[in-house]
């Protein structure tokens, strides 16, 4: 059995949704899997990855997402794994290859356990959907059915009267695979459920592109090709140097596996700051990589560009808390923008 990249991505999903060993029997039988055959030793992950092998060798690696879809039946992840495209979602770099992830510390745990007051004004979130006009899906065809996907917005610059698009670098990665990507904006549900008609744009490779490494800023600043007031009805996000500290909470949208856009709201807070990054807990969300990330005034505090599962010996966090995550601080890319743009 060749083991793919989609099986790596279900693998990472399944082990976090079903973290524990004993809760993964029930997912086998369903798939017409005989538990018998599963090496059940090590963690969950590795269990985990037996079962895939299993399923691959028996072709049910559908039946095996399928039975899993009926407990979690809104995870874009295992949609995304049911869709006839491969979509390759595992995107970010390893957090601890491009920064050194902080131990989080003790009153951040009291503050997730809700020790603090998460009371807010009712037009939060009426300014959250006017922000998320502007962030659109990022899609590159690497393939005849295959495709690379991310998350990315529109934004300006105080100071700079030009609209820009901004993601990370690692998305796009070469300047080779520009003409092949899309940005495809309102690709999301309307409030009775349904989806609502969304549009894609290409980048401007006539225009300047400025790029910045991942183990730097991990971004790439462009324009869109569109004609006079195709981008207006999405605006854009006024991008300003701000103020972030530890046990500050943070809300991420974003395109979490290629799927239709969605809002991380619960559980997120802040555990380290520095002049580069911002590190952050939140649930597990994939494939989100370029994610505007905003303070509780909706003011953009760091492009998310890296995530990844608690390593060992970490302190145990609360339920619903499963991955530390880091975004460029976004006063650093404001400066890197200005430096660009007037050279």
């Amino acid at each position: 059995m060749a083991w793919t990249k989609k099986l790596t991505q279900l693998n990472d999903v399944l082990s976090d949704l079903v973290p524990n060993k004993d809760g993964i029997t029930k997912y086998v039988k369903a798939a017409g899997l005989k538990p018998q055959h599963i090496n059940e030793s090590g963690n969950a992950m590795d269990v985990w990855s037996n079962v895939l092998s299993e399923a691959d060798k028996n072709s049910k690696v559908d039946e095996l997402v399928k039975s899993v879809l009926d407990t979690y039946p809104d995870n874009p992840f295992l949609k995304s794994a049911l869709a006839t495209k491969e979509i390759d979602y595992s995107l970010s770099p390893d957090i601890d290859k491009v920064s050194k992830w902080q131990d989080v510390a003790e009153e951040t745990l009291e503050v997730l356990t809700m020790g603090r007051s998460t009371l807010l004004p009712v037009n939060f979130l009426a300014k959250g959907v006017q922000k998320s006009k502007a962030v659109g899906k990022v899609e590159i065809k690497v393939g005849s059915n295959r495709f690379d996907v991310g998350t990315g917005f529109l934004f300006k610059v105080k100071g700079i009267d030009e609209l820009f698009f901004i993601t990370n670098y690692h998305v796009i990665k070469d300047e080779n695979r520009i003409a092949k990507t899309k940005i495809i904006f309102d690709y999301e549900l309307d409030i009775n459920g349904n989806s609502i008609p969304s549009k894609g744009f290409h980048i401007d490779e006539n225009k300047p592109i400025y790029w910045s490494t991942v183990n730097e800023y991990d971004t790439i600043v462009c324009k869109l090709i569109h004609e006079q007031g195709e981008l207006d009805s999405y605006g854009y996000i006024e991008l300003n140097d701000v103020e972030i500290k530890p046990n500050d909470f943070v809300n991420i949208i974003q395109h979490p596996g290629g799927e239709m856009k969605q809002i991380s709201l619960y559980h997120n807070i802040v555990t380290h700051t520095d002049s580069r990054v911002v590190q952050y807990l939140t649930d597990t969300l994939k494939g989100s990589s370029g994610s505007p990330v905003f303070n509780s005034d909706w003011e953009v505090v760091a492009l998310h560009h890296s995530g990844g599962g608690s390593r060992p010996g970490e302190p145990e966090l609360p339920t619903g808390i499963k991955s530390r995550n880091e975004g460029i601080f976004i006063n650093k890319i404001i400066q890197f923008v200005k430096d660009n743009h007037k050279n």
